[in-house]
C-alpha cells in the first residue's frame, strides 16, 4: 500500500503542479486585466474630479469602476475557492500518507523486535542446523536472508513517505499563504467598493441639486440626436440613389462588393475605433445614470476615454462625409460597401471627403467633453439598417 500510495502522491504532485499552474495562470491573468482596466478608469475619474462642476461623467465612471471592481471580487473569491480545494485534496493526501506511515511505523517495531529475540548468531545457525534436511536448513537461511531484506524496504518506504509529507506539508503552507493574501485583496476590494459607491451617491446628490438645468440641457441633447439621426438617414438615402440603386439598398460596384463581403466577415473582429476607454453608454435605449425618468435613445455606443484621444477607422473604406453636427461637433463618414460606420465629436480632422483609409488609420482627434474626458460615439450602418457597434467589434 505504501509504495502504490508514494506513486500516487507523485502522479498528484505532477498533475497538481500542471493543473493548478494553468488554472492560477487563467485567473491571475483575468486579474492583471482588470486592474489594468480599473487603473485605467482612475486615470480619467481623475480628470473628471478636476472639473470642480458636478459633471454625468464623474458618476458614469464611478459605476464602471464599481462594476470593473465587482469583477475583481468575483475572481479573486474563484481564486480562494481554487485555493481551498487544493488545500482539501492535498489535507486528503496528507493523512493517507501519515495513516501509511504509522502502519509501517507499527509492522517495522514489531518486525525488529522479534529480530532482536533472535539477535544472538548463534541462535540463527543452531536454528538452520537443527533443520531435518538440507531443503528446511535453505529454507530457513532464506527466511532470514528475507526479513533483512524486507527490513531495509521497510526504511525505504519510511523514508519516501516521509519526502512526500515534507512536499505536501510546503505545498500546503504556500497554498494557505496565497489564501490569505487574496483574502486580504478581497477585503481591500470592498472597502474600495465602499468608497466608491459613497463617491457616486455624493456626486448623485449634487446633480440633483442642478436638476433643472440638467434636464433642460438633455432635452436638447435628445433632440440633437433625433435630429442627426434623421438627417443622417437622409444622407445614407442620397448615396444610395446616387449608386444607381433603385430601392434602399446600396449599389455595389465590384470592389465595393469585396470589400462589403469583407466587412462582414469581420464581425466580432473589428478593432476599437479608440485605443483605451469604456462604453459609458450602450446602443439602443439607456436610462440615464442620474435622472432615472429619462431615457436616451443611442444610435450608436458612446466610448469614454482620454482627452483628445485619436480616432481610428475600425476598416478599410472611403470617407464619403465630413459634418459638423451642432452637440456632436465634426462628423466622419466612412463607407465599406453598403456598411458605414460613423465617429462623432471630433475636434481636428486628418483626412478628408474622397480619401482612402485602412485599418486603424487615425481620422480625426476627439473634442474634450464635460468632465475634462473625451467621448465618441460610434455607429454602424447596413444601407438604412442602424446595427448594436459592439457586436462588430472585438471583445475589449
Amino acid at each position: 500500500m505504501g509504495v502504490f500510495r508514494n506513486i500516487l502522491v507523485f502522479i498528484f504532485l505532477f498533475s497538481f503542479a500542471c493543473s493548478y499552474s494553468q488554472s492560477i495562470d487563467a485567473i491571475k491573468k483575468k486579474n492583471e486585466k482588470t486592474e489594468k482596466e480599473i487603473a485605467y478608469l482612475n486615470k480619467l475619474l481623475e480628470n473628471a474630479r478636476n472639473d470642480r462642476s458636478a459633471t454625468v461623467q464623474k458618476v458614469t465612471i464611478i459605476n464602471q469602476k464599481i462594476v470593473k471592481g465587482k469583477e475583481m471580487i468575483e475572481s479573486l473569491t474563484n481564486e480562494v475557492r481554487y485555493i481551498e480545494s487544493q488545500i482539501n485534496e492535498n489535507e486528503v493526501i496528507k493523512s493517507g500518507l501519515e495513516s501509511d506511515k504509522q502502519r509501517m511505523l507499527d509492522f517495522y517495531s514489531k518486525m525488529v523486535y522479534e529480530t532482536w529475540k533472535k539477535r544472538n548468531e548463534s541462535d540463527k545457525l543452531i536454528y538452520i542446523f537443527s533443520s531435518s534436511s538440507f531443503a528446511e536448513a535453505y529454507a530457513r537461511y532464506k527466511y532470514f536472508e528475507q526479513v533483512q531484506d524486507y527490513s531495509k524496504r521497510q526504511i525505504q518506504l519510511i523514508e519516501q513517505t516521509n519526502d512526500s509529507l515534507t512536499v505536501i506539508n510546503n505545498q500546503l503552507n504556500k497554498l494557505m499563504a496565497q489564501k490569505s493574501a487574496t483574502q486580504s485583496k478581497i477585503t481591500s476590494q470592498n472597502n474600495q467598493l465602499i468608497k466608491e459607491q459613497n463617491e457616486a451617491n455624493k456626486s448623485i446628490s449634487d446633480l440633483k441639486k442642478k436638476e433643472k438645468e440638467l434636464l433642460r440641457k438633455l432635452n436638447i441633447e435628445i433632440k440633437n440626436r433625433e435630429r442627426f439621426k434623421k438627417e443622417l438617414e437622409k444622407l445614407i438615402a442620397a448615396q444610395t440613389k446616387k449608386s444607381g440603386s433603385k430601392n434602399s439598398t446600396y449599389k455595389l460596384t465590384p470592389e465595393e462588393k469585396l470589400i462589403s463581403d469583407d466587412f462582414a466577415k469581420n464581425k466580432g473582429k473589428l478593432p476599437w475605433p479608440v485605443e483605451q476607454g469604456f462604453v459609458s453608454e450602450k446602443f439602443g435605449v439607456n436610462v440615464h445614470p442620474v435622472f432615472k425618468q429619462v431615457k436616451l435613445d443611442n444610435a450608436g455606443i458612446t466610448i469614454t476615454t482620454s482627452r483628445n484621444a485619436d480616432v481610428r477607422a475600425v476598416f478599410k473604406g472611403v470617407v464619403t462625409e465630413i459634418m459638423f453636427i451642432p452637440g456632436d461637433n465634426n462628423v466622419v463618414i466612412v463607407r465599406h460597401g453598403n456598411y458605414l460606420t460613423v465617429y462623432s465629436n471630433l475636434v481636428e480632422i486628418f483626412i478628408k471627403k474622397g480619401d482612402t483609409v485602412n485599418v486603424k488609420q487615425k481620422i480625426g482627434r476627439l473634442a474634450v467633453s464635460s468632465g475634462n474626458n473625451s467621448t465618441l460615439n460610434f455607429q454602424v450602418w447596413k444601407d438604412k439598417d442602424n446595427l448594436n457597434p459592439q457586436l462588430w467589434l472585438t471583445p475589449w
